[in-house]
Formats: structure tokens, sequence, C-alpha cells
């Protein structure tokens, strides 16, 4: 069933009509090169090597006091799931805390692409240092108590590696993780699940009175999985 982005809910003789609130970012920028399967090496104990696993590298800013279980838990676990069960890849989250300039950096500024732009020059400047690898299974993720302004909640380069999200929404994480790996909003859709609307995790702003669906659309799950089909 097709849903309008903008949903009118009847109850008890009352009108509810979804507001805008605040948007998340998108940067599309050059293609991802695509990546050159390696030969599988097959074993007597195994008869298929294992897919890359999904490494997201996450920042928690010094602004965001709970603890990692929490924001684990709340943030991190439904998307994992998520991703999981259609690209059957693990999803790995490594939580770096209490380390400047990264857990400090300045993130709030009415020029978002800006700060973006700052962003993927500190992580990237991390990612060299680790010596860790540019590929599409490799995520550089700042996540921050605040709005980056007014008006955005979060900002990523679609198919890139890095990307902030503001933890003033459930859905942040899983949205911002989503462009990294090349869904779109336009693909994003409101769901109608276990009774109730909900969107899903790539509507650009949330719905009024709709809950969360902790999912991605078929045409997004698409997405991803064809952005991952020539990683190993």
């Amino acid at each position: 069933m097709n849903i309008s982005f903008t949903l009118k809910l009847i109850l008890f003789g009352t009108v509810f009509i979804s507001v805008a609130s605040q948007a998340t970012i998108a940067i599309d920028e050059k293609p991802w090169p695509l990546e050159i399967s390696q030969p599988v090496v097959k074993s007597l104990d195994t008869a298929n090597t294992s897919k890359h696993t999904i490494f997201i590298h996450t920042f928690i800013h010094d602004d965001v006091k709970e603890p990692q279980s929490e924001i684990f838990e709340k943030f991190f676990l439904p998307m994992i799931k998520e991703i999981e069960g259609f690209t059957q890849r693990r999803v790995s989250i490594q939580f770096i805390r209490n380390l400047p300039p990264y857990t400090n950096f300045v993130y709030e500024n009415e020029d978002h692409q800006s700060t973006g732009k700052k962003w993927d020059i500190l992580a990237l400047k991390y990612k060299n240092e680790k010596n860790l690898p540019y590929n599409r299974t490799t995520k550089f993720l700042l996540i921050t108590k605040n709005l980056l302004n007014s008006k955005v909640a979060g900002i990523a380069g679609v198919g890139q590696q890095f990307a902030i999200a503001s933890l003033t929404n459930v859905l942040a994480v899983g949205h911002e993780v989503g462009h990294t790996l090349d869904a779109k909003h336009e693909n994003s859709d409101l769901l109608y699940r276990g009774g109730w609307w909900c969107d899903s995790y790539m509507k650009p702003n949330p719905t009024y009175l709709a809950g969360n669906c902790h999912v991605y659309t078929d045409a997004n799950r698409q997405r991803i999985s064809a952005y991952l089909n020539n990683v190993p």
C-alpha cells in the first residue's frame, strides 16, 4: 500500500497532520569505486568464507553522558539486527570515548555543510593514523547530544565513510549509517506495522504521531545490498 508522506489521522473527531521537524542532510558525492572480489580460499572445515564485517567506528561526543550499554541498546541494536538480517553480514560497533580532538569536535553550527566537511577531514585523519581501510564496510560516525543546528539533526555522504548523528531521535543512527550504505530519503516510507503507522529509517523528517519501525524499506534494502554486492 502506498502511503503519502503526509499522514492525516482521524482520532476521536480530531485531524492530526504531520509537521516537518529537524531534517537530516545527505550529501551526494563521487560514486564509490567498485571493489574487485578476491579469490576465496576454501578449506576442509568451511565451504564458504564469511562476508566482510561492517565496522562502524563510533565516536561518542563528550556531551553525551549516557553509558555505552544504554546507547548501544537504544540506538544501535535494532539497526544491527535489521542490517545483519538482510545483508547476511556481521555489524561490529567500536565505541570511542574521551579522545580529543574527535570527541570534543565542535559540531553545532548554522553552516551544517561546513560542519560535515570538517568532520570528514578529522575522521579521515583518524582513519589514516590507525591504518584503517578505505572501503565500503568501514564507517566513522560521530554521535552527539544536540542537533547540528535548529534544522539539521545529522549529515552523511551517500555511500561514503563519514557521518554525524544526533541522538535527539531514536532513528538517527540507523538513518545516517543508512546513508553511508547508499540508502536514500526518496526510498523511505511511512509503514503500517502492528496496528499503527511508523517511520522507516530513512524518513528525512519524523511523522507526527507515528512510531519508529527500525527497518529500511524494501527499496533501501535493495540499494544497500547492491552497494555491498561487490564486497567479499
